[in-house]
């Protein structure tokens, strides 16, 4: 749907629901049923409208202060109104769901309706259940519970943004910027809250969600840290307390993604990821992540967890790698110096950037000292695997000949296993480790197509 045509449906829909701001004070509003394209067939129909009489000249009219203002929660139903996100519908407006199916329970008697006053009719969870079933009930509390939550996670830092704001220099110069993240940040979370975020909780919980993400970065530019907390649920992580949880939905341990398992409950429940940071807000199910995504993340700078995934660079580099083939004790900084100590990932990654970050605990003669260990490294594994070569070219002779040689067989697995280990690794990780894991695996080699003769 496009946003040209929205005025149009909201002036439906506005009408539909009773609103008068529509007609102005001196016309007599002309009772309409709600568009057809809008009726949902077997939900609960709108009350006909009493008849009126003709409104004689002199007589008040109290549509002059009293007028339908729904706007707000229309545009909430829409999913239009807010900042920074684009029209996000209510699932249950596409599929035509009126107001009048889920406000159901009457707020007057009908002792004091009939004649005296007007009735509004409010939500009821029997809605809930009466179309999606049992295990519904309890959904709509859920979700105004988990709101009032994500909200109150904004209160400190909204005014945190204020305080921040007042005390600013005027000529500092990210002010304006700053002034405008806290303004749509504000924006949102009165806009939740004022247009009641159930009528369309996803789209709620991604305004407060960018929200967030706003003022955190307004403080940051002023110069002050942004507030530190539990803020997981605004993040991102609303999915699974609004709907899944309640509805059943069973997670997944690994799923695929590209040509890689990635271990799904875990990127949760462990690395702090939430459902939004891979999935969109907009579409269910629908998944954004790319490879970029999982970088930003795993190669971010704020990530220190790098061993959990590279686990044999880990191993190599603390000295546990499971070999008999030669001594790999850790290397000398493994105690001291974490793999962020080295790898900036908020810079482009090369030997340059590698060997400078050696000058923030060393002398500046000390950035020759790792081109020096890959270049020589590089040499050392070119040389094995020419030896390498030259074994299983000896036996593939002795095989084409007819002549069993068992013990170079046995040989070269270890030449190959050792290379393998140096490769994965990484030998610049453990210098000292992978030249003696490779002069092995030479001789190894060489011992290997000796016999093979």
């Amino acid at each position: 749907m496009s946003r040209a045509a929205l005025p149009a449906l909201l002036l439906g829909l506005a009408l539909a629901a009773g609103g008068a701001e529509a007609a102005g004070p001196a016309r007599a509003a002309e009772p309409s049923a709600p568009p057809a394209a809008l009726q949902h067939p077997g939900l609960h129909p709108p009350l006909p409208e009493a008849p009126t009489a003709p409104q004689r000249p002199g007589e008040l009219d109290c549509r002059a202060c009293h007028q339908g203002k729904h706007r707000g929660v229309l545009e909430m139903y829409l999913g239009v109104g807010g900042h920074g996100t684009p029209m996000i519908p209510s699932h249950m407006f596409q599929v035509r769901v009126e107001c009048v199916a889920c406000h159901i329970a009457p707020k007057e008697t009908e002792e004091l309706r009939k004649g005296l006053v007007g009735q509004t009719f409010r939500p009821s969870e029997q809605a809930c259940v009466t179309c999606h079933g049992a295990k519904y009930r309890g959904m709509l509390q859920q979700w105004t519970a988990t709101l009032e939550r994500m909200s109150a996670v904004l209160t400190p830092k909204l005014q945190a943004a204020r305080d921040a704001l007042a005390a600013a220099a005027p000529g500092h110069p990210k002010l304006a910027r700053a002034r405008k993240l806290a303004a749509d940040a504000e924006t949102n979370a009165r806009f939740v809250t004022f247009a009641k975020g159930v009528h369309n909780v996803f789209y709620a919980a991604d305004l407060l969600k960018l929200a967030n993400g706003w003022l955190d970065e307004a403080v940051a530019l002023l110069g002050r840290t942004p507030a530190t907390g539990d803020d997981e649920l605004v993040r991102g992580g609303y999915c699974a307390v609004l709907c899944h949880k309640a509805a059943g939905v069973t997670q997944t341990e690994t799923v695929r993604f590209r040509r890689l398992t990635v271990p799904h409950v875990r990127h949760v429940s462990e690395f702090g990821a939430t459902c939004t940071s891979c999935h969109s807000a907009e579409m269910h199910k629908a998944v954004t992540a790319t490879p970029a995504t999982c970088a930003g993340c795993h190669h971010g700078p704020r990530n220190e967890r790098c061993e959990g995934c590279h686990r044999a660079q880990s191993a190599f580099y603390r000295g546990t790698t499971p070999t008999t083939l030669a001594r790999v004790a850790p290397n000398l900084m493994a105690d001291a110096v974490a793999c962020t100590g080295c790898h900036d990932w908020s810079k482009k990654p090369s030997r340059a950037a590698l060997a400078e970050a050696c000058r923030a605990c060393h002398e500046p003669q000390y950035t020759l000292i790792l081109p020096e260990w890959t270049g020589g490294l590089r040499a050392e594994v070119r040389r094995t695997a020419e030896a390498v070569g030259r074994a299983e070219a000896a036996l593939a002779r002795a095989r084409r000949g007819g002549r069993k040689a068992p013990e170079a067989e046995a040989l070269l697995r270890r030449a190959r296993e050792a290379l393998a280990l140096v490769r994965k690794g990484g030998a610049a990780h453990n210098p000292l480790a992978a030249a003696a894991l490779l002069a092995a695996a030479r001789e190894a080699a060489a011992q290997a197509a000796g016999r093979a003769r």
